[in-house]
C-alpha cells in the first residue's frame, strides 16, 4: 500500500481540515446507515442479538440511533457489516448512500446493499444478465473493467461462498483480532511511506498518545469508526482492505473485504450503464433473488 509520493507532501493541512468538517456528523451518519441496512435485510433486534456475543442488543440499538452521542467503535461496525454481508464502505456515506451509488433510485440502492448474500454463481449470472442489455461499446468497456477488477490481488483465489460469518460472532475476540491487525498494518504503512507518528495522528484525528495506542499490537483498544474513514480519504487510498490483512483468528473477514471491494465496484459500474427503466427491472430481479438468501 505504497503512496506514489511522500504522504506528508500529498496530504495538505487544508485537506485535513476538510476531513474535520466532513467528519463532524460521522457517528449519526453511521447510525442511520446501520439502521437502513437492518431494515433492508428485514432483521429484527431479537434476530440481531442472536448473531453476536460480547455485546447486548440494547447497545446495538443505541448505535443505530442518530441521537446517541457516543462513538461507534470501528470493530463493531465492521462485525455488523460482516453479519449483514454489506460492504463496509456503504456505512461511511450515511444519508449520502444514494449519492455514493450514483444514479441509483431507492429500489436500486436497496438491492445493492443486499447482494452480498448472493453466492458467486448467482452474482456472476446477474452481471451477465446486465451486460446482455448493453450496446456493443458498453459491453466491451465493462468487460475490460470487469477483467481489471477480477484481477485484483487475491480475488481469484477467494471462495466467496466460504466467507459468510460464523453463526454467532464473538465481538470481543473479533475486536482483539481486528485492532491487532490495524496496529501491525498501520505501523507498516506509516514506515513504508515515511510518515511520522505525529502526522499520522493528525490525519486520523487522534492525539499523539492515542496514535501510539493504536499502533500497540499487544494492547488492543477500541477506536471510533472515524479512523477508517479518515485513513481512506486522508491518505487518498483506493481501499483500506490491507488494514485487515493480519487478522489471525478471523482471516475470512479480510478475504471478504477484498471480495466486497471487487463486487461493489462491479455492480455499481454495471448498473450505472443502464437506462432508468432497465435499472428498475434489474433492481427488482436483484431484490427477488436476494430474498432467497437473506
Amino acid at each position: 500500500m505504497l503512496l506514489t509520493r511522500s504522504a506528508e507532501d500529498k496530504v495538505s493541512e487544508e485537506h485535513i481540515n476538510k476531513l474535520d468538517t466532513m467528519l463532524k456528523d460521522i457517528d449519526s451518519d453511521i447510525a442511520l446507515s446501520m439502521s437502513y441496512v437492518r431494515r433492508a435485510h428485514d432483521v429484527s433486534f431479537p434476530e440481531l442479538k442472536k448473531k453476536f456475543s460480547g455485546i447486548n442488543v440494547e447497545t446495538l440499538q443505541k448505535y443505530m440511533q442518530a441521537s446517541y452521542t457516543a462513538h461507534r467503535p470501528i470493530h463493531v461496525v465492521a462485525a455488523y457489516s460482516w453479519a449483514m454481508m454489506v460492504p463496509m464502505t456503504a456505512f461511511y456515506y450515511g444519508l449520502k448512500l444514494r449519492e455514493y451509488y450514483r444514479g441509483m433510485d431507492d429500489a436500486s440502492v436497496e438491492a445493492l446493499v443486499r447482494i452480498g448474500k448472493l453466492p458467486t454463481e448467482q452474482f456472476n449470472s446477474m452481471l451477465d444478465i446486465i451486460t446482455h442489455l448493453y450496446s456493443d461499446k458498453d459491453k466491451e468497456e465493462f468487460e475490460e473493467f470487469r477483467l481489471k477488477m477480477e484481477n485484483t490481488e487475491g480475488y481469484r483465489e477467494i471462495d466467496y461462498n466460504s466467507l459468510f460469518p460464523p453463526k454467532v460472532l464473538d465481538l470481543e475476540a473479533f475486536g482483539e483480532d481486528y485492532y491487532r491487525s490495524v496496529a501491525i498494518t498501520a505501523k507498516r504503512f506509516r514506515k513504508e511511506n515515511n510518515i511520522s507518528e505525529e502526522f499520522a495522528a493528525r490525519v486520523l484525528g487522534l492525539s499523539p498518545y492515542q496514535y501510539g495506542v493504536l499502533e500497540n499490537e499487544n494492547k488492543p483498544v477500541a477506536f471510533s469508526v472515524a479512523i477508517g474513514f479518515r485513513a481512506k480519504l486522508g491518505f487518498q487510498l483506493i481501499s483500506h482492505v490491507d488494514f485487515t490483512s493480519d487478522m489471525i483468528q478471523f482471516p475470512a473477514f479480510h478475504h471478504l473485504r477484498i471480495a466486497q471491494h471487487v463486487r461493489d465496484a462491479l455492480i455499481v459500474e454495471a448498473m450505472r450503464r443502464l437506462a432508468d427503466i432497465e435499472k428498475k427491472n434489474v433492481s427488482q430481479m436483484l431484490l427477488s433473488l436476494s430474498n432467497m438468501y437473506i
